[in-house]
């Protein structure tokens, strides 16, 4: 995989983490400014509109401040996704598939035995001469 797809897929997932933590913080925001605006527009005497503008601002301050730090650790993530995409991709190069297969087998009594091709080729001959 080229280093220009590695980071584009990089890029890509931390785009759509970034978007599902936007709108978690925006569901967070919204029921927080709602109860403001509720309290604001209250008719009781416990509505005090200094508090409903304090709690808004509350959920304002809670939302921004989720979006700026998903806004600056974006460049730090895409790194560290493409640092594990790269392992990912030579770990794929580097392994190969096994050229020995394993062999099922029955013992005397009964057992069952896992022995792989080649190991035991001794063994398992004189086996076969014998029965």
């Amino acid at each position: 995989m080229s280093e220009q797809a590695l980071y584009e897929t990089a890029r890509r997932r931390i785009d759509q983490r970034n978007r599902r933590w936007t709108i978690w913080s925006v569901n967070l925001a919204v029921p927080i400014i709602s109860l403001a605006a509720l309290i604001l527009l209250g008719s009781t005497p416990y509505a005090d509109p200094g508090a409903a503008i304090f709690i808004g601002w509350g959920g304002i301050f809670t939302l921004h401040t989720i979006m700026a730090g998903l806004a600056e650790s974006r460049a730090g993530s895409i790194e560290n996704e493409v640092a594990k995409l790269r392992t990912l991709a030579q770990a794929d190069s580097i392994y190969e598939k096994p050229k020995r297969q394993t062999r099922l087998e029955l013992t005397d009594d009964g057992e069952l035995l896992e022995t792989l091709d080649g190991e035991n080729e001794d063994e398992y001959a004189q086996r076969r001469r014998n029965s």
